[in-house]
């Protein structure tokens, strides 16, 4: 099954492959792609490194609150164990968000928020 036109871009993705440990993304980088664990695992620290916030795998999909809410990364990704990432690039994903009715874009936005 072909995805509709409008999706064709966002669907062109390619894997990441990661050691355990390698970094994903850091604060305040800006979010050129959001990420789905397809195997293994991402922790996020906070900015100072000094706290987890969140462990995320197999099936979690990573950086869509950060796109939408400003485009800036707000911790540190870093691999847990062997991990393989689906990435997706933002600017197509954003192009169907933009071009979508202005009540469906502030519902996503505050949902980031």
């Amino acid at each position: 099954m072909s995805p509709p036109p409008r999706l064709r871009g966002i669907v062109h993705q390619h894997q990441l492959q990661l050691l355990h440990g390698e970094v994903v993304f850091m604060p305040q980088e800006r979010v050129d792609a959001v990420y789905l664990v397809e195997r293994g695992g991402v922790v996020v620290f906070a900015p100072s490194g000094n706290q987890i916030l969140t462990a995320l795998g197999p099936l979690r999909i990573i950086g869509l609150r950060d796109m939408l809410a400003g485009g800036r990364w707000q911790g540190i990704g870093l691999a847990h164990g062997p991990t393989v990432l689906r990435v997706f690039e933002t600017s197509p994903i954003m192009r169907v968000i933009n071009a979508a009715p202005d009540g469906h874009q502030r519902l996503l936005r505050e949902l980031s928020a």
